[in-house]
């Protein structure tokens, strides 16, 4: 229990109390001097039982303790990261956990706040959509083998052999359009939105020399490049005003989300680079690497500005629908800070000609 010399601590503790997210005052020992309601409840302890135990004492685990250890040690440092927690009937309940030293001096000096997010939906979320891509994964690649066993059959079996090729390219569009739409589907589009990206980014990729054909991937890989979206709750998707810090975290995670559901072919390298890094700025400034300049994959940079071009000219839950001619300048004054000059360059030459308009806005 805190001292009366403590004051600070006291009114610190009266707002951790009324935080929706489970929260813990911890000292440099890892000893819980506070926890309130809501922490409580995620453990399964009565309010008040967590105080003065050790967080050693919740997990038995030596691998566990070592990774608590490791943080103490670097307890003046902030840290934020994916972990669980022990409940009492035996249940492991995923968490977010932020740790940050408080610096107000006094009682608080030898203190560390952590605040504790429950991702259980998340991670429920995650599992859902990679079982059904890989559902999905398992169907191609039985037509992908029955495709190969009749490449090396006789010499009437070629023409069938292309097509069943063709068959396969297209079931594996199909597969990847229905993936993409149910990502979308969260946003209210109907799959409107993946076309159009598609159509930009084959045509952006065209406009700055790539053969068809890979343009034509980069156009398809393009589709998927929110597929990650399916793991962030609608009330974060949905939300008509500005996120907090916290919505804002789970959004981006989707980039990570994304590139972890699609699969490790290299059919769909391409795509992975686009899930990932298709927030990433120019100038560094983006998420989730921080990558810049070429660092950045050319599928994603031209990606970027697709989706940026698409999201400005529709109307979304938060804003109005732009003119082309206004999105069309945004676009220009962010080459050489979010967006790659020569991406920008392309995209301005296919804007002046009406080019980049798709066939169905």
């Amino acid at each position: 229990m805190l001292s009366d010399k403590e004051k600070p601590v006291r009114q610190l503790i009266g707002l951790m109390d009324a935080l929706h997210c489970g929260a813990a005052l911890v000292d440099r020992a890892g000893r819980i001097r506070h926890a309130n309601p809501r922490l409580c409840t995620m453990i399964g302890l009565p309010l008040g039982d967590l105080a003065g135990k050790d967080f050693y004492d919740l997990y038995p685990s030596p691998q566990d303790r070592a990774y608590i250890d490791q943080r103490l040690q670097h307890f003046d440092e902030t840290y934020e990261g994916e972990f669980y927690l022990p409940r009492t009937d035996g249940d492991r309940v995923p968490i977010i956990v932020s740790g940050r030293p408080l610096d107000c001096g006094g009682a608080t000096a030898s203190l560390r706040l952590l605040t504790i997010m429950d991702i259980t939906r998340q991670k429920q979320a995650e599992e859902r959509a990679t079982e059904q891509y890989q559902t999905i994964a398992t169907l191609s690649d039985t037509i992908l083998e029955q495709a190969l066993d009749l490449k090396h059959d006789k010499e009437h079996l070629e023409q069938r052999v292309r097509e069943r090729t063709a068959e396969l390219h297209e079931a594996n569009m199909e597969a990847i359009y229905m993936l993409a739409v149910a990502s979308e589907a969260k946003d209210g589009d109907t799959g409107a939105h993946v076309r159009r990206i598609q159509h930009y980014a084959q045509a952006l990729a065209r406009e700055m020399g790539l053969a068809a054909p890979d343009a034509e991937q980069m156009g398809y890989s393009a589709i998927l490049h929110d597929v990650g979206k399916m793991s962030v709750p609608d009330h974060i998707l949905k939300k008509p005003g500005p996120l907090t810090d916290d919505e804002r975290r789970e959004m981006e995670r989707h980039t990570v989300v994304g590139e972890s559901i699609l699969s490790l072919k290299p059919f769909f390298a391409q795509a992975r680079d686009i899930a990932r890094g298709h927030h990433e700025n120019w100038d560094g400034s983006g998420y989730p690497d921080g990558r810049a300049g070429h660092a950045i994959p050319l599928a994603a940079r031209i990606v970027h500005v697709a989706d940026v071009y698409d999201a400005l000219t529709h109307p979304r839950v938060y804003k109005p629908a732009w003119s082309v001619e206004r999105a069309a300048g945004e676009i220009a004054a962010g080459g050489g800070t979010s967006f790659d000059p020569e991406v920008v360059r392309a995209f301005d030459a296919l804007i002046g000609s009406a080019r980049l308009l798709p066939d169905s806005r």
